[in-house]
């Protein structure tokens, strides 16, 4: 079953993707308790020995890129103690960290159309630091896994080409945040969620931001009507002229 708000407020703002792994493992990949526990206690305990060693403050969830994470797990698979430890449970660390790390990539998102909505649940949002201008925190890992679910197309018009990106052998995609996460402070949810985040290639990117009004409203009001459902789900209810007034009040 999917988890609900009240499970979703007993976490701080850096486990969110501890939540949203919780709901992948057991609604979306259809794993038993027993499994996903497993998997928890793995993840549990790799985040005891990165706090020990100071790289993390409080558990692996508040890594927010894939890079990082796999930076941590070198340091891990070089630490003799850890490689012990994971020989002595049958290499279950490490399968536990190779599979939040799957998870972190989104690698099988495209594969599991049919099940993201119960990964769309409202989201407290993440505390803002202060500077001259209120910041608020941002995943790269939730872009990642959006430009993964969109299978590398764009969600304009997936005929549009982009070049292929060194790094991951693809299409060139970017994720943008459909509503500004400068708009955070006027919404109780967060807007750094899976519905809000759109895969879009590199010329419509620019386009949706600084193209002329009536072509961006078009691209808006396409958004709309694939995302009104699922960002509802997320705690984010918008009529079409209250969604166009929020993302042209920028």
């Amino acid at each position: 079953m999917a988890l609900d708000i009240e499970l979703i407020e007993k976490h701080d703002q850096k486990s969110i993707l501890q939540v949203y792994y919780a709901n992948y493992l057991t609604n979306v990949k259809g794993l038993s308790p027993s499994t996903v526990a497993h998997y928890f206690d793995a993840l549990n305990n790799i985040s005891r020995r990165l706090k020990e060693k100071g790289l993390i403050t409080n558990d692996i969830y508040e890594v927010l890129d894939v890079d990082t994470l796999e930076k941590l797990k070198d340091v891990l698979l070089s630490d003799p103690d850890f490689v012990d430890l994971n020989r002595r449970g049958n290499s279950m660390y490490s399968a536990g960290l190779n599979n939040y790390i799957k998870f972190a990539k989104g690698e099988d998102f495209a594969t599991v159309k049919e099940k993201i909505n119960y990964l769309d649940i409202p989201v407290p949002k993440v505390p803002s630091t202060s500077a001259e201008r209120t910041q608020w925190k941002r995943s790269s890992i939730l872009r990642t896994q959006a430009i993964e679910y969109a299978g590398y197309e764009c969600e304009i018009n997936a005929c549009h080409e982009s070049f292929v990106a060194e790094k991951t052998k693809k299409p060139y995609m970017e994720g943008h945040h459909t509503l500004p996460m400068s708009l955070q402070d006027n919404f109780d949810v967060s807007l750094d969620i899976y519905a809000n985040i759109v895969c879009l290639c590199p010329v419509c990117h620019r386009r949706i931001h600084y193209g002329l009004k009536c072509d961006r409203k078009e691209m808006v009001d396409r958004i709309y009507d694939n995302r009104a459902d699922r960002l509802a789900n997320s705690g984010i209810i918008l009529s079409r002229q209250e969604f166009e007034a929020k993302v042209f009040s920028e």
